[in-house]
């Protein structure tokens, strides 16, 4: 991405709070392994914070160095352990089995969920949630490069036993209507 486009992306988080975390992943809480978490894509840290208040350590990784720093000082204010980290996720190292979690909310490259698979830990979770094809039809995003087919996001799971899937349209607490694959897969134990 070039330097205007770093700085756009930056524009786009200076001066807004975190935000409330994806309902899926909140649900998903409890079926979480606690240990240390990535939050892919993080921004201003929404999830990774919801990650932090429930027991998680949490690495968040983003592009943006303003939505990194907005995340750093809320964790800091509230005492909680996570890492912000300022990355391109193009080139970000996932070593193997070193995460007991991995969540990647409204993120969509497809080449990263292979990386993610040997990322995680025996017995850790990959959560995903992201939008699907439909959402094209009633809002943000339209470029069917960031929308999952139906059924994409349990193909990408690969290797992983897929716990929970869900598809189609999610009403949200504040009337705004989306259209989301989400899904919980978990890496088997003898991997």
């Amino acid at each position: 991405m070039s330097e205007a486009g770093h700085a756009d992306w930056d524009e786009r988080h200076r001066g807004k709070a975190a935000g409330d975390a994806e309902p899926f992943l909140l649900a998903m809480l409890p079926r979480m392994p606690r240990g240390v978490a990535l939050d892919v894509a993080a921004g201003r840290g929404r999830n990774s914070l919801a990650l932090a208040r429930a027991g998680i350590t949490v690495v968040a990784v983003d592009y943006s160095a303003e939505a990194m720093r907005i995340l750093a000082a809320t964790a800091r204010a509230e005492q909680l352990a996570v890492w912000p980290v300022v990355a391109n996720l193009d080139n970000f190292h996932l070593k193997d089995k070193s995460f007991d979690a991995i969540v990647n909310i409204n993120f969509l490259d497809r080449a990263l969920f292979p990386n993610f698979a040997r990322a995680l830990r025996p017995g850790g979770v990959l959560i995903a949630d992201t939008f699907l094809i439909d959402q094209a039809a009633i809002g943000h995003p339209r470029d069917p490069r960031f929308l999952l087919a139906h059924g994409e996001l349990r193909a990408l799971a690969g290797g992983l036993e897929v716990e929970e899937y869900r598809e189609g349209p999610v009403i949200y607490s504040n009337g705004e209507r989306a259209f989301r694959a989400s899904m919980l897969a978990r890496r088997r134990n003898s991997n």
